[in-house]
């Protein structure tokens, strides 16, 4: 299992550490890099099997998946939280089940 993941340069991220628990949730406001963090891990995934040029290609290229973020001087607001978390999980109307897990929140 993945245990750390650090993004640098990539799309809207900066720089972001995360450690991972065997759920992670990430949350924060409307266009803050939710979304480039999970596209990073899919990008992660699919090297491991199409290699890197397939994998940039279906990203658009060297040029989309490089940082698109502020030139300098912004800095991500939001807070960082670790702790444990209860929910209920569905995976369907009739799949419903507790989880307790460690979820990691990250803006």
């Amino acid at each position: 299992m993945l245990q750390i993941l650090a993004i640098s340069g990539y799309r809207s991220v900066r720089d972001l550490v995360i450690e991972l628990a065997p759920l992670t949730v990430i949350t924060g406001a409307n266009a803050v890099g939710k979304s480039n963090v999970y596209r990073a891990l899919k990008l992660i995934s699919e090297l491991g099997h199409d290699g890197a040029i397939a994998s940039l290609a279906r990203e658009g290229g060297l040029g989309s998946a490089a940082w698109a973020g502020p030139e300098a001087g912004s800095r991500p607001r939001g807070r960082r939280d670790s702790g444990p978390a209860q929910g209920t999980v569905r995976g369907g109307t009739r799949d419903r089940r507790r989880a307790r897990c460690a979820a990691n929140r990250s803006p």
